[in-house]
């Protein structure tokens, strides 16, 4: 009966050990806004998902001066006229400082890098 219980314990564990880092909310494609949780607890990315501009958002715990929301990129990418809900995405990478933003309609790729350095964080670049 032990030897069952533990091997059932340990079934569990295993299985639940897979949906670790599983984001249990799926963003919607028709919001203008979606934010991106960043490896720091403190941070997230908030992208405009209609002209790719994104912000980093900062919260605190207890101090109003920790808390704050900085452009990385204030320009949108695309004309007002070709803006459209769910054309831009962040994807993380294995650096925890760098995010790539994705055109979904015509494939272009941006190096997004956020920092607490304000001469270290925006858009690093196109990838071509």
């Amino acid at each position: 009966m032990k030897k069952g219980s533990l091997l059932l314990v340990l079934s569990l564990v295993f299985v639940s050990s897979f949906f670790v880092g599983c984001s249990a909310e799926v963003q919607n494609s028709n919001s203008v806004y979606e934010l991106y949780p960043t490896t720091n607890m403190y941070n997230f990315l908030k992208l405009n998902t209609s002209d790719g501009r994104i912000t980093q958002v900062q919260y605190g715990i207890n101090k109003d001066e920790a808390r704050f929301e900085c452009s990385l990129n204030s320009l949108p990418l695309v004309d007002a006229s070709q803006a459209q809900n769910g054309r831009f995405k962040l994807y993380p990478t294995q650096n925890m400082y760098t995010f790539l933003l994705l055109d979904t309609i015509n494939g272009r790729t941006w190096q997004v890098q956020w920092s607490f350095d304000e001469d270290r964080r925006g858009i690093v670049g196109e990838i071509k």
